[in-house]
């Protein structure tokens, strides 16, 4: 199929300079763009018509919104005969796949979710509408990013449950790698249940290395290897193995030859490493420790410096003993307990204080063993900070769950095309006649 049209503009007789050229230039763009979409749309109506059957019931009017803005158009209505039935039906909105209700093109609605991911619903109202030409509400935008988010939970608990409840064998496709480190965290969010009330969100993220930006930069700054996201409000357990499959797929972590999980000491972060699954290398976040000791001993800066030291050179048991001495020798209960606490947070997590240098004789990139979860705090505020977390935000759990799905697709720029041409092919599929 063919289709032309001629398009002209105006400009003023009395001169006109680049802006105006430039707006005259845009509208006859989009004007000329909204005919031959209508001229495709008759031409292929002639064409279908002369191909089915039926008796015709009058042109009726359709609107459909489009990059190109609001688009009015007639089609022919038949109605024939099925099964002693009269069936109504439009062969045009069958041949070129509308769905009965639909009153946008799939690309408005991957543009709104895509605006969605990093700017608040309102925001991404006023952007879409300047882009289109059209006024777009926030409303259909948050619908369309609950419906989307929710087709891809529905995938991800497909895929879980194949996994861990019927017990199908899933591994990634890949090269083994040398190591494959993963850093899990969680922060909160408000929630619309009430002031005090708090939605905890779990994200992680997994890499394989670490590689120098440049060269020839002052600060040295490096970018993730194969890094891969994941992140839902789930239970621990959950959130854990679908962490697990995201790095399977993304990373075969199954074939990796070391796994190293770093987590703040938390127990559910260490069950998640300690895990039939994962059964990965813990270490703990030096800066938790770190800051605990500081907040404990903030008055006594040489108890201070001989912890750190203990820390760092290795000697985590004269570490834990000499708090445990501090603890015996304190006369202020409220101190005392707050010295407990961290000999208790210290014990709980001793096996991972040095699981980064137990894999130094392992693991020839020694970039990545580190101590700390420096990658994932940055993330916390990336991916989660920036668009949850803003001044009078609240959030429902599926609401704030939902989005977050689309968020964290719209870092992998081939999944989230992927996602797209998937919906595309869940469409309506049917025959013209």
């Amino acid at each position: 199929m063919q289709v032309e049209y001629l398009a002209t503009m105006s400009l003023p007789d009395e001169g006109w300079d680049v802006n105006i050229l430039e707006e005259a230039c845009w509208k006859a763009a989009r004007n000329a763009a909204k005919e031959l979409f209508l001229q495709a749309l008759k031409q292929e109506e002639r064409t279908v018509l002369a191909k089915v059957e039926g008796e015709r019931k009058g042109e009726v009017r359709r609107y459909l919104t489009a990059r190109l803005g609001l688009i009015t158009f007639y089609r022919q209505k038949l109605k024939r005969q099925e099964n002693g039935k009269n069936n109504y039906f439009y062969p045009l909105d069958r041949a070129i796949r509308l769905e009965p209700k639909q009153e946008t093109t799939p690309w408005v609605k991957k543009r709104a979710c895509e605006l969605a991911t990093k700017y608040t619903y309102r925001e991404a109202a006023l952007l879409l509408s300047a882009e289109i030409g059209e006024e777009i509400s926030h409303y259909p935008i948050h619908c369309w990013v609950q419906k989307k988010g929710r087709v891809l939970g529905k995938e991800e608990e497909q895929k879980w449950q194949a996994t861990f409840e019927d017990g199908e064998a899933f591994e990634g496709e890949g090269e083994p790698k040398e190591i494959v480190v993963t850093e899990v965290d969680a922060t909160m969010i408000h929630s619309q249940e009430g002031k005090g009330r708090n939605i905890a969100v779990k994200l992680g993220i997994m890499y394989s290395g670490k590689e120098l930006e440049s060269e020839t930069a002052k600060y040295k700054r490096y970018r993730l290897k194969d890094k891969a996201l994941y992140g839902g409000i789930e239970e621990a357990q959950e959130f854990g193995e679908k962490l697990y499959l995201k790095g399977e797929e993304k990373l075969a972590l199954s074939k990796a030859k070391n796994l190293l999980l770093i987590g703040d000491g938390d127990q559910w972060i260490r069950a998640i490493a300690q895990g039939p699954y994962f059964m990965a290398t813990y270490q703990i976040d030096w800066r938790h420790i770190l800051v605990k000791i500081h907040q404990t001993f903030g008055e006594q800066p040489r108890l201070v410096s001989e912890l750190v030291d203990y820390l760092y050179s290795g000697k985590g048991k004269e570490m834990l003993d000499t708090i445990k001495l501090a603890r015996l020798f304190c006369e202020d209960k409220e101190k005392k307990k707050k010295i407990a606490d961290l000999a208790s947070y210290i014990e709980n997590n001793f096996d991972g204080l040095y699981g980064s240098r137990s894999l130094k004789d392992r693991v020839e990139a020694k970039r990545v063993l580190i101590s700390s979860s420096g990658a994932m705090e940055k993330n916390i505020d990336v991916v989660i900070g920036r668009r949850f977390k803003r001044q009078g935000m609240s959030w429902t759990k599926e609401g704030a769950n939902n989005l977050l799905k689309l968020r964290i697709l719209r870092y992998n720029k081939h999944d989230w095309e992927e996602f797209w041409e998937r919906q595309k092919l869940a469409g309506v599929s049917f025959s013209p006649n």
